[in-house]
């Protein structure tokens, strides 16, 4: 099997951890977010109140805002060990916000912004890749996928219109 240049390694992952955060950067094709340039995780939440991102849809469901929030400490997370740490992270703290005002909604999506900007640095700055780091970034972009899609499908259970309606299926 041929080698894959650390550039190419590089530009894809930054490509769909681009794609999980802004959206696809062009939207006539995309790798999983629907067609739209807004679509990823950033977009999705910008469009929500804080009302609206701590309503749970059904009971025992998980508000928007608890998501987000797990999605920044993941990022930070994330980020400290692919630079090298080995960060003590008590994953159920990242569940504890469930609901928001106004100003700590917008604080909290300002979080994930610069979580985004500070992993991607992170990826970036990588000089040697090993194989638990790779995996590592390839799961902190499987794992905004998969909060994205819960966040759309929660946004329908409240009786919004996900980015994913609004804009059509990828």
């Amino acid at each position: 099997m041929a080698e894959i240049a650390r550039e190419t390694v590089l530009r894809s992952l930054l490509m769909v951890l681009d794609e999980a955060y802004e959206g696809p950067a062009d939207p006539r094709g995309t790798w999983f977010t629907n067609n739209a340039l807004d679509s990823g995780v950033l977009g999705t939440l910008r469009g929500l109140s804080a009302a609206d991102a701590s309503r749970a849809p059904f009971p025992g469901a998980r508000s928007i805002a608890a998501h987000a929030n797990h999605l920044r400490f993941s990022l930070d997370v994330s980020t400290r060990w692919l630079r090298g740490e080995t960060p003590d992270a008590d994953w159920s703290e990242s569940w504890a916000v469930e609901t928001v005002d106004e100003p700590a909604w917008s604080e909290l999506r300002e979080g994930i912004e610069r979580g985004h900007r500070d992993l991607r640095a992170a990826v970036e700055a990588r000089g040697e890749w090993d194989e638990p780091r790779l995996a590592g970034a390839a799961g902190a972009i499987a794992h905004a996928a998969y909060h994205l899609g819960a966040v759309r499908q929660l946004m329908i259970g409240l009786g919004g219109e996900s980015t994913a309606d609004a804009a059509g299926a990828a």
